[in-house]
């Protein structure tokens, strides 16, 4: 009979496994998504560019963070990029629905500087007891307004399609998803770390589903 203490090893040996396991498809299916990207940059509408320049930009910020953590100067010596992927995220994922909508350019200052923001919000706001959390949720709750009116406006005009509107709607799961996660994060602190890893092993699937959705809509492509 299996005590509960090599319960807890055994389980967090698996999560951890299956973490490991799912953060090196997601890379892999990143890099086939930008690989694809590239090959169709030509092809792609300038208004859908800014789904490239994400995948770009999440690809600058996965092997910087590998690259630092190789180094290991000291624990934790990644932990700045987090801002840095906030506020790149925001501003690529709202570049996105900018252009898609038509906004005006205007808002590309708006969205600027709220991603300034969320770069620096945790030293500006450091006697308040901010951390990059709220950046993070706020930003994602921006996300979703942003993205569930491009849903919207797709309902109303059935026949203007586009092959990347299935990422759309992957876009707002994801991000909708996400908030949660960081919610039960907080809820998570007082329990072992394996705990964490199947929190995360979700958000790894969520990012290879939006991986894989990207691979299938830029080989769909037509010339």
């Amino acid at each position: 009979m299996i005590g509960l203490d090599q319960f807890h090893h055994i389980f967090r040996d698996k999560m951890q496994f299956f973490f490991d396991t799912s953060a090196i498809l997601a890379r892999i299916l990143l890099l086939i998504a930008i690989f694809f990207g590239l090959k169709n940059y030509r092809i792609v509408q300038k208004k859908e560019k800014w789904y490239l320049f994400y995948l770009l930009f999440v690809f600058f910020i996965e092997y910087a963070s590998l690259t630092v953590a190789k180094i290991k100067i000291n624990e934790g010596s990644n932990a700045f990029l987090y801002p840095c992927y906030i506020a790149g995220e925001f501003f690529t994922i709202t570049g996105i629905f900018i252009k898609k909508l038509n906004f005006s350019r205007h808002y590309f200052i708006v969205t600027g500087i709220l991603s300034l923001f969320f770069l620096t919000a945790d030293k500006v706001l450091i006697h308040f007891q901010y951390n990059n959390d709220y950046s993070k949720a706020v930003s994602n709750i921006i996300m979703i307004s942003i993205i569930g009116f491009s849903l919207i406006q797709d309902i109303k005009n059935v026949k203007n399609k586009n092959p990347f509107q299935n990422i759309d709607k992957i876009f707002f799961l994801y991000f909708t998803i996400s908030i949660f996660i960081f919610i039960l994060q907080q809820q998570l602190l007082s329990f072992p770390i394996s705990y964490f890893s199947a929190l995360w092993i979700i958000n790894n699937i969520l990012i290879i589903i939006v991986y894989s959705f990207f691979i299938y809509t830029l080989l769909k492509l037509k010339k």
